[in-house]
């Protein structure tokens, strides 16, 4: 089996070089932004699962939280893990800041910093699906006491 190891963003650039040629930046650029790309449509796609949560809640969450404190309990541990992902998702992936916006000292040292800029936007990507997936389960957990009487 093949060791891969996780490439630093300076690594991850000379890798890049060496598959597209050394001064191939429109290419390097090109595939970074379809980096950015595929984070804001995940990220779009967690946004969505966050307004049908919002939505479903509209309507039932009133009749769910009645049904006993267990069920409230959960229903509102669930739904501050959604908004606080939610929250995070706009803070992270779904910001707006273009690429070439700025510019450091070298074209290298500039695609260095988008690359760390897309790495920061993976792990807020990947921390808010986390918390994503404990709301969900924490407003799941509130359906259920709703269905079972507690």
């Amino acid at each position: 089996m093949i060791k891969l190891r996780k490439l630093t963003p300076e690594e991850e650039l000379r890798y890049l070089m060496e598959i597209h040629g050394k001064d191939n930046y429109s290419k390097l650029f090109e595939i970074l932004i379809k980096h950015f790309e595929v984070l804001q449509n995940r990220a779009q796609l967690l946004l969505s699962l966050v307004a049908i949560t919002l939505t479903i809640t509209g309507f039932s969450g009133p009749q769910i939280a009645s049904s006993g404190p267990m069920a409230k309990w959960f229903l509102a541990f669930g739904l501050s893990m959604v908004l606080a992902a939610s929250l995070l998702l706009v803070m992270g992936p779904l910001q707006l800041r273009w690429g070439t916006r700025l510019k450091a000292d070298t074209i290298e040292k500039s695609v260095v910093s988008l690359i760390e800029r897309r790495n920061a936007r993976s792990l807020k990507y990947h921390v808010s699906s986390a918390i994503l997936v404990v709301g969900l389960a924490g407003y799941v957990g509130s359906l259920l006491m709703y269905l079972i009487g507690l």
